[in-house]
Protein backbone atom coordinates (compact mmCIF):
# COMPACT_ATOMS: atom_id res chain seq x y z
CA UNK A 1 0.00 0.00 0.00
CA UNK A 2 3.05 2.41 0.55
CA UNK A 3 4.01 2.10 -3.05
CA UNK A 4 0.36 2.98 -3.99
CA UNK A 5 0.04 5.64 -2.12
CA UNK A 6 3.64 6.92 -3.74
CA UNK A 7 2.00 6.91 -7.32
CA UNK A 8 -1.14 8.59 -5.70
CA UNK A 9 0.92 11.00 -4.86
CA UNK A 10 2.93 11.48 -8.19
CA UNK A 11 0.02 11.87 -9.86
CA UNK A 12 -1.76 14.70 -7.99
CA UNK A 13 -2.96 17.37 -9.98
CA UNK A 14 -2.34 16.38 -13.09
CA UNK A 15 -5.40 14.38 -12.92
CA UNK A 16 -7.46 16.71 -11.58
CA UNK A 17 -10.54 17.48 -14.10
CA UNK A 18 -10.90 14.62 -15.75
CA UNK A 19 -14.24 13.89 -16.46
CA UNK A 20 -15.85 10.96 -14.11
CA UNK A 21 -18.47 9.96 -16.17
CA UNK A 22 -21.31 11.14 -18.47
CA UNK A 23 -22.49 14.13 -15.84
CA UNK A 24 -19.52 15.59 -16.13
CA UNK A 25 -19.51 19.58 -17.25
CA UNK A 26 -17.00 21.54 -18.93
CA UNK A 27 -15.34 24.97 -18.13
CA UNK A 28 -13.17 27.13 -17.32
CA UNK A 29 -11.09 28.10 -14.24
CA UNK A 30 -9.87 31.06 -13.14
CA UNK A 31 -7.81 32.89 -10.68
CA UNK A 32 -5.48 29.56 -9.39
CA UNK A 33 -2.34 30.69 -9.04
CA UNK A 34 -1.27 29.87 -5.73
CA UNK A 35 -4.58 28.52 -4.55
CA UNK A 36 -5.00 26.16 -2.34
CA UNK A 37 -6.75 22.86 -3.21
CA UNK A 38 -6.94 19.16 -1.26
CA UNK A 39 -7.25 15.97 -3.05
CA UNK A 40 -8.99 12.24 -1.75
CA UNK A 41 -8.11 9.35 -3.68
CA UNK A 42 -10.14 6.13 -3.22
CA UNK A 43 -8.93 2.72 -3.50
CA UNK A 44 -10.57 -0.84 -4.82
CA UNK A 45 -9.33 -3.94 -6.10
CA UNK A 46 -11.50 -4.98 -8.65
CA UNK A 47 -9.37 -7.18 -10.74
CA UNK A 48 -6.75 -8.22 -8.94
CA UNK A 49 -3.71 -7.14 -9.43
CA UNK A 50 -4.75 -4.01 -10.55
CA UNK A 51 -6.24 -1.28 -8.53
CA UNK A 52 -9.18 1.20 -9.16
CA UNK A 53 -8.82 4.76 -7.76
CA UNK A 54 -11.65 7.49 -7.65
CA UNK A 55 -10.36 10.80 -7.45
CA UNK A 56 -11.68 13.25 -6.09
CA UNK A 57 -10.70 17.40 -5.17
CA UNK A 58 -11.86 20.81 -3.91
CA UNK A 59 -10.59 22.47 -6.56
CA UNK A 60 -13.13 25.54 -7.72
CA UNK A 61 -15.40 24.53 -4.45
CA UNK A 62 -13.11 25.79 -1.59
CA UNK A 63 -9.46 26.13 -0.12
CA UNK A 64 -9.62 23.08 1.88
CA UNK A 65 -9.64 24.44 5.45
CA UNK A 66 -7.23 23.39 7.83
CA UNK A 67 -9.66 22.38 10.14
CA UNK A 68 -11.88 20.57 8.23
CA UNK A 69 -9.29 19.00 6.07
CA UNK A 70 -7.41 17.94 9.56
CA UNK A 71 -10.34 16.25 10.59
CA UNK A 72 -11.61 13.93 8.02
CA UNK A 73 -11.82 10.07 9.54
CA UNK A 74 -10.01 8.46 6.56
CA UNK A 75 -10.98 4.88 7.97
CA UNK A 76 -14.69 6.04 7.62
CA UNK A 77 -14.13 7.47 4.11
CA UNK A 78 -12.79 4.08 3.10
CA UNK A 79 -15.94 2.55 4.50
CA UNK A 80 -18.57 5.60 2.96
CA UNK A 81 -16.95 4.76 -0.01
CA UNK A 82 -16.60 0.52 0.01
CA UNK A 83 -12.77 1.37 -0.41
CA UNK A 84 -9.30 -0.84 0.80
CA UNK A 85 -8.18 2.29 1.92
CA UNK A 86 -8.20 6.30 1.42
CA UNK A 87 -5.74 8.18 0.93
CA UNK A 88 -5.02 12.08 1.64
CA UNK A 89 -3.27 14.23 -0.78
CA UNK A 90 -2.09 17.58 -0.25
CA UNK A 91 -2.65 20.52 0.58
CA UNK A 92 -1.20 21.54 -2.34
CA UNK A 93 -1.23 25.22 -4.72
CA UNK A 94 -1.46 25.73 -8.57
CA UNK A 95 1.55 27.53 -10.22
CA UNK A 96 -1.00 27.77 -13.40
CA UNK A 97 -3.54 30.86 -13.92
CA UNK A 98 -6.13 29.32 -15.20
CA UNK A 99 -7.55 25.86 -16.91
CA UNK A 100 -9.30 25.87 -19.33
CA UNK A 101 -11.40 22.91 -21.03
CA UNK A 102 -12.07 21.38 -17.45
CA UNK A 103 -14.45 18.84 -16.92
CA UNK A 104 -15.61 17.56 -13.21
CA UNK A 105 -18.92 16.25 -11.88
CA UNK A 106 -21.71 17.76 -9.73
CA UNK A 107 -20.21 18.36 -6.01
CA UNK A 108 -20.42 15.88 -3.12
CA UNK A 109 -19.01 15.40 0.49
CA UNK A 110 -16.75 13.26 1.08
CA UNK A 111 -14.92 12.98 4.81
CA UNK A 112 -16.84 16.54 5.57
CA UNK A 113 -15.35 18.26 2.90
CA UNK A 114 -17.16 19.56 -0.45
CA UNK A 115 -15.51 17.94 -3.55
CA UNK A 116 -16.05 16.53 -6.48
CA UNK A 117 -14.82 13.18 -8.37
CA UNK A 118 -13.18 13.83 -11.21
CA UNK A 119 -11.39 10.79 -12.18
CA UNK A 120 -11.48 7.26 -12.28
CA UNK A 121 -7.65 5.83 -12.64
CA UNK A 122 -7.43 2.10 -13.25
CA UNK A 123 -3.63 0.74 -12.76
CA UNK A 124 -2.21 -2.23 -13.49
CA UNK A 125 0.82 -1.99 -11.73
CA UNK A 126 2.46 0.26 -9.04
CA UNK A 127 6.48 1.12 -9.22
CA UNK A 128 6.55 4.67 -9.86
CA UNK A 129 9.83 7.16 -8.64
CA UNK A 130 11.13 10.34 -9.03
CA UNK A 131 11.40 12.11 -12.38
CA UNK A 132 9.55 9.24 -14.04
CA UNK A 133 6.73 9.70 -17.18
CA UNK A 134 3.71 8.58 -16.53
CA UNK A 135 0.79 9.16 -18.42
CA UNK A 136 -2.68 10.78 -17.69
CA UNK A 137 -5.83 10.97 -19.93
CA UNK A 138 -6.93 14.25 -19.85
CA UNK A 139 -7.65 17.01 -22.30
CA UNK A 140 -7.23 19.86 -20.19
CA UNK A 141 -4.87 23.16 -20.54
CA UNK A 142 -2.76 24.73 -18.72
CA UNK A 143 -2.53 28.54 -18.77
CA UNK A 144 0.44 30.83 -17.25
CA UNK A 145 -0.54 34.67 -17.69
CA UNK A 146 1.82 36.98 -19.76
CA UNK A 147 4.34 37.75 -16.75
CA UNK A 148 4.33 34.93 -14.63
CA UNK A 149 7.82 33.00 -13.86
CA UNK A 150 7.55 29.58 -14.71
CA UNK A 151 10.07 26.92 -13.32
CA UNK A 152 10.45 23.84 -15.47
CA UNK A 153 13.11 20.66 -15.52
CA UNK A 154 15.54 20.13 -18.60
CA UNK A 155 16.05 15.85 -19.24
CA UNK A 156 19.59 15.37 -20.39
CA UNK A 157 17.63 14.54 -23.67
CA UNK A 158 16.19 17.98 -24.17
CA UNK A 159 13.05 17.40 -22.59
CA UNK A 160 11.32 19.94 -20.66
CA UNK A 161 8.56 19.13 -17.76
CA UNK A 162 6.74 22.52 -16.41
CA UNK A 163 6.20 22.88 -12.82
CA UNK A 164 2.56 23.23 -12.46
CA UNK A 165 1.84 22.11 -8.67
CA UNK A 166 3.94 22.27 -5.52
CA UNK A 167 3.38 21.14 -1.78
CA UNK A 168 4.09 21.50 1.53
CA UNK A 169 4.00 18.10 2.72
CA UNK A 170 7.18 17.49 2.28
CA UNK A 171 9.49 20.48 2.89
CA UNK A 172 7.24 22.47 5.14
CA UNK A 173 9.40 25.81 4.29
CA UNK A 174 8.37 25.86 0.54
CA UNK A 175 6.43 29.34 -1.00
CA UNK A 176 5.47 30.54 -4.93
CA UNK A 177 7.54 32.95 -4.14
CA UNK A 178 11.14 30.79 -3.00
CA UNK A 179 10.94 27.80 -5.88
CA UNK A 180 13.77 29.82 -7.98
CA UNK A 181 15.85 28.04 -5.42
CA UNK A 182 14.23 24.60 -5.92
CA UNK A 183 17.50 23.05 -7.72
CA UNK A 184 19.57 24.16 -4.23
CA UNK A 185 16.59 22.10 -2.24
CA UNK A 186 19.04 18.28 -1.63
CA UNK A 187 15.56 17.23 -1.00
CA UNK A 188 15.33 17.50 -4.71
CA UNK A 189 17.52 15.00 -5.68
CA UNK A 190 18.27 15.84 -9.21
CA UNK A 191 19.05 13.29 -10.97
CA UNK A 192 22.56 13.76 -13.21
CA UNK A 193 22.38 15.92 -16.23
CA UNK A 194 19.08 17.11 -15.35
CA UNK A 195 18.67 20.94 -14.66
CA UNK A 196 16.14 23.41 -13.33
CA UNK A 197 15.36 26.49 -15.13
CA UNK A 198 13.49 29.46 -14.33
CA UNK A 199 12.25 32.00 -16.98
CA UNK A 200 9.38 34.93 -16.50
CA UNK A 201 6.81 35.05 -19.80
CA UNK A 202 6.55 37.66 -21.97
CA UNK A 203 3.37 36.56 -23.67
CA UNK A 204 0.44 34.22 -22.64
CA UNK A 205 1.36 29.99 -22.57
CA UNK A 206 -1.09 27.68 -22.76
CA UNK A 207 -0.25 23.98 -22.80
CA UNK A 208 -2.93 21.27 -24.16
CA UNK A 209 -3.13 18.14 -23.50
CA UNK A 210 -4.53 16.62 -26.44
CA UNK A 211 -6.43 13.35 -24.94
CA UNK A 212 -2.85 12.50 -22.82
CA UNK A 213 -0.52 14.23 -20.68
CA UNK A 214 2.89 13.44 -19.79
CA UNK A 215 3.34 14.07 -16.15
CA UNK A 216 6.29 13.05 -13.05
CA UNK A 217 7.29 14.07 -10.33
CA UNK A 218 10.20 15.60 -8.14
CA UNK A 219 11.82 14.91 -5.03
CA UNK A 220 9.95 17.41 -2.49
CA UNK A 221 6.45 16.55 -4.20
CA UNK A 222 6.08 18.85 -6.91
CA UNK A 223 4.22 17.70 -10.12
CA UNK A 224 5.10 18.78 -13.69
CA UNK A 225 3.76 18.25 -17.09
CA UNK A 226 6.01 17.79 -20.11
CA UNK A 227 5.71 20.22 -22.40
CA UNK A 228 7.35 22.17 -26.09
CA UNK A 229 7.45 25.49 -26.48
CA UNK A 230 4.80 26.60 -29.03
CA UNK A 231 5.64 27.90 -32.43
CA UNK A 232 7.46 30.81 -32.75
CA UNK A 233 6.87 31.62 -29.01
CA UNK A 234 10.13 33.93 -28.50
CA UNK A 235 9.24 35.81 -31.14
CA UNK A 236 9.05 39.52 -30.70
CA UNK A 237 4.94 40.75 -30.42
CA UNK A 238 4.98 42.30 -33.72
CA UNK A 239 3.12 45.93 -32.92
CA UNK A 240 0.25 47.33 -35.14
CA UNK A 241 1.32 49.65 -37.74
CA UNK A 242 -0.67 52.88 -37.18
CA UNK A 243 -3.17 54.44 -39.95
CA UNK A 244 -2.29 57.57 -41.26
CA UNK A 245 -4.89 59.15 -42.65
CA UNK A 246 -4.51 61.69 -45.58
CA UNK A 247 -4.95 65.26 -45.03
CA UNK A 248 -7.47 66.75 -47.30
Amino acid sequence: MKRLIAFLIAATAVIALVPAGASAKTGTLEGLYNKRYCEIFTVKMPNPPGFSVDVYNTIGLNDCPADQWNAVDYDQVAADTGSLKAVPNGPRRWLVDAIANAKADEPLTIGGLEMRQVAVLTLPNLNPGFYTELSIARTTTWVFNKGRTIHYLVSPEGKKYVLQAYTTTVDPTLRAKNLDKLAENPQMALPEGWSFKTIKLKKQLRLRAPGVATIMRDGVGGTYQKFTWPKDFFKPVKKAKKKHTKRR
